[in-house]
């Protein structure tokens, strides 16, 4: 497969990434096609479509080995779950699936046509391989079962979260409405939970200093 596009965002590494898309609906993104699929006549009639699929790449270092058993981290990361059961990056061909919303469409100074998106679980510089558009109709079904995934997000909360003011103002509204989406999902690994210790999560080009002590996140320092 080619690649067709690269994703670009406030998020360059994994860690406080959503674990789905949608959860953080203020996070922004944007969908920069290359040369080769920047023609116009490519993107007519997808304004008359709210949301849009997205199909990419996990980046992920490891051997080409299938894992049959996958350990997924809202379980705690010491569960085993069928690999197919799960929306793991540990998988045959590494693919991800994104359900985005579509903020806008335009053209950048180097003349690549780009999607604006926003509630994206991907980092920046993911490589995309496609973008379908979203069918309420047909792709939308409230009713169906979620399996082990539903019964661990019902039973989940939001963090609270504290920013001070001279920290929040280094930040223009949109971008900070993202940034306290992402620390109300708790970037944390599901088994810390230690009220002393500080972590860092990469936020527009910051560095964002927190810690969490029980459904209280507060954000401490910015660099």
């Amino acid at each position: 497969m080619e690649i067709i596009a690269y994703y670009k965002s406030d998020m360059p590494e994994k860690f406080g990434v959503p674990r789905q898309s949608g959860l953080a609906p203020h996070l922004k993104g944007r969908i920069v096609f290359e040369e080769k699929y920047s023609d116009q006549n490519a993107f007519d009639g997808l304004e008359g479509f709210d949301r849009i699929w997205i199909i990419w790449r996990f980046d992920v270092k490891d051997d080409d080995s299938f894992r049959a058993k996958v350990r997924p981290p809202r379980l705690g990361g010491n569960t085993y779950m069928g690999v197919f059961a799960t929306r793991s990056p540990f998988r045959p061909n590494h693919l991800g699936l994104t359900c985005a919303k579509i903020e806008g469409f335009g053209t950048d100074e180097n003349g690549r046509c780009y999607i604006d998106v926003s509630g994206a679980d991907m980092t920046d510089g993911t490589e995309v391989y496609d973008v379908k558009p979203y069918l309420p109709y047909a792709d939308a079904y409230p009713d169906a079962r979620g399996g082990f995934a539903q019964e661990e997000e019902n039973r989940e909360h939001r963090l609270s979260v504290t920013i001070p003011d001279e920290i929040r103002a280094n930040f223009p509204d949109v971008q900070l409405r993202g940034l306290v989406e992402v620390l109300s999902l708790d970037p944390r690994p599901s088994y810390h939970d230690d009220p002393n210790r500080v972590y860092g999560l990469s936020y527009a080009g910051c560095n964002i200093r927190f810690s969490v002590n029980g459904s209280e996140l507060t954000v401490l320092s910015l660099s």
